[in-house]
């Protein structure tokens, strides 16, 4: 494929994650893509400026006009990636998605980028959150029929899936999970996410291999369990082995089915422990990365010698 002949737009591309998309596209894939948009709410911040000096171009997301906000800075653009959170108002997830059925892009990455809540084991009680997401999915492909639609499942972003949020305490060397410790789970450090979405564009994109590319994929940074967490630290920081406490997986699942919809992170817990979250005999690391030929997938431990 020839080099520097793709354009893409990036909504939310200055957020936690989006700012690794953008940066991705902008740096090690640049040679691909002659064009970076990037929307934002505030093309003066900080995250925004740095975009910009890479070679990002700017645009504002108008909210008295977002229609056309969306349709400037989408037209002629092959890949829109969506970036955005899941907390910010309907009215524009609605107009993202038909701006980008409006555009001539081919390719359409959706707000997904965490756990493969298609396999959730919540009958009856899902959270929220994910039933929005599965409504959203189903009505973007609905109106982006004939485009590319993807859906990346990364499980836990690293950043998160190792700290105190899902009991993992560095810090104070304390390890909390629900099930048995040895029950492994899969984290992806949030630059990589970005450098798989640019390598799926590609791939997508190039007519060779755009039939290799799923509508729906998993990729898997890496994977561990709390005792090998528990381990890494002992090892890396020079400390004992620090406490392991293993809660009751079934009585948690239960008080979320008597109270649903609550404690986001709760779910996660109960996801993580029935072991849907370990993405690493099923993924598409082979077709983002083969043979880690495009970069290094950071591991665990690299993560923790940071901290």
């Amino acid at each position: 494929m020839a080099s520097s002949s793709h354009s893409v737009a990036i909504v939310g591309g200055t957020g936690g994650l989006g700012r690794h998309i953008s940066l991705a596209f902008l740096t090690e894939f640049k040679a691909n893509f002659h064009t970076v948009r990037v929307l934002t709410r505030d093309p003066s911040s900080a995250a925004a400026q740095e975009l910009s000096g890479q070679g990002a171009q700017l645009h504002k997301l108008d909210e008295s006009n977002l229609p056309r906000a969306l349709d400037e800075a989408f037209a002629g653009v092959d890949v829109i990636v969506n970036a955005l959170t899941s907390g910010v108002p309907d009215i524009l997830k609605e107009d993202v998605i038909d701006a980008a059925a409006r555009s001539s892009a081919k390719v359409y990455f959706l707000s997904e980028f965490g756990c493969d809540h298609r396999i959730n084991d919540f009958p009856g009680y899902d959270h929220p959150e994910w039933i929005h997401k599965r409504k959203v999915a189903a009505e973007t492909r609905a109106k982006l029929h004939g485009k590319k639609v993807i859906a990346v499942y990364t499980s836990g972003f690293m950043n998160f899936a190792i700290s105190p949020f899902l009991g993992i305490d560095v810090k104070n060397n304390v390890y909390t999970c629900y099930g048995p410790p040895s029950q492994r789970y899969t984290t992806t450090d949030t630059k990589d996410i970005g450098r798989s979405v640019a390598r799926l564009a590609i791939l997508a994109l190039d007519p060779a291999t755009a039939h290799k590319v799923p509508d729906e994929l998993r990729i898997a940074g890496s994977t561990v369990s709390f005792e090998e967490v528990r381990d890494i630290v002992a090892r890396v920081k020079g400390v004992p082995k620090g406490e392991i406490k293993s809660e009751d997986l079934a009585q948690l699942k239960e008080r979320i089915r008597q109270d649903p919809g609550k404690n986001f992170l709760d779910y996660l817990r109960v996801v993580l422990g029935e072991g849907k979250g370990d993405f690493s005999s099923d993924n598409a690391n082979d077709l983002v990365n083969p043979g880690e030929a495009f970069w290094k997938w950071k591991s665990v431990e690299e993560y923790i010698r940071e901290l």
